[in-house]
């Protein structure tokens, strides 16, 4: 059994089990006070450096509403702003839900900076089994299969990036920025040019983010065609206690 336990003060742990600090305070919409999100090195980038409008997500890769943005808003925001060189798009660990998030990112951390991205699609897309597996308590041979499609071959190799201390530090010290910074507690979180907005309102569907960054770059949103309404699920919250058999 592992259980897992969100607590304000808590940092990781040993590696079978995995201690993440958890936020309490409500994530305001819009907030931020325009402070500046320095990108440090090491982050997950796409798009040019000199893009006027900087888009950061918080995100699990567990969570639903982040598949749903990763699956259904993202690749037209890449299409039309971050490949036109109008967005940055960045991308940051926030691990909801403890020990199946940690083991997950630590995964895509280990596959390498060039295959992050590929590796992090592959976690989306197998979002329902990995959650199954957890609960199965197999989650450990369900990453090894997604693993083994991005260079970590061998269990030996899989043991040794779920060992590593430094992507662990990595995952605390981005989730202690998220939460003492920004006030992060759910996911999907974004941070648009030092604004903090939580999954919510128009910030809900691509239109809705293309007229606010047009806004930003004081351009007017191309007419898109209407597409069939669609169920957003809700932002995921840490829990305060899950237990995986």
């Amino acid at each position: 059994m592992i259980m897992t336990v969100f607590s304000r003060r808590t940092a990781f742990a040993a590696v079978s089990v995995l201690l993440l600090v958890a936020c309490n305070k409500p994530a305001a919409t819009g907030t931020g006070g325009g402070q500046t999100a320095a990108i440090a090195a090491g982050e997950h980038v796409k798009g040019s450096d000199a893009a006027p409008v900087t888009l950061i997500e918080y995100a699990s890769p567990t969570c639903p509403a982040c598949k749903y943005f990763h699956d259904s808003i993202l690749p037209d925001l890449e299409e039309n702003y971050v490949a036109t060189g109008k967005v940055k798009f960045v991308f940051r660990e926030y691990p909801v839900h403890g020990d199946v998030d940690v083991a997950a990112y630590v995964l895509a951390l280990c596959s390498g900076d060039d295959n992050f991205f590929a590796t992090l699609d592959d976690l989306f897309a197998n979002q329902s089994g990995i959650v199954d597996a957890a609960r199965s308590g197999v989650l450990k041979a369900t990453l090894q299969t997604i693993g083994k499609r991005h260079g970590i071959e061998t269990e030996a190799q899989f043991d040794a990036c779920m060992e590593n201390r430094a992507y662990r530090e990595v995952l605390a010290d981005k989730y202690q920025v998220a939460t003492d910074k920004w006030n992060v507690n759910s996911t999907p979180t974004f941070i648009i040019n030092g604004e903090e907005f939580t999954f919510e309102g128009d910030l809900r569907s691509y239109d809705g983010f293309a007229k606010y960054i047009d806004g930003l770059i004081g351009e007017t949103p191309a007419a898109q065609e209407a597409a069939p309404a669609e169920e957003t699920p809700a932002a995921d919250a840490p829990a305060t206690e899950t237990t995986d058999q």
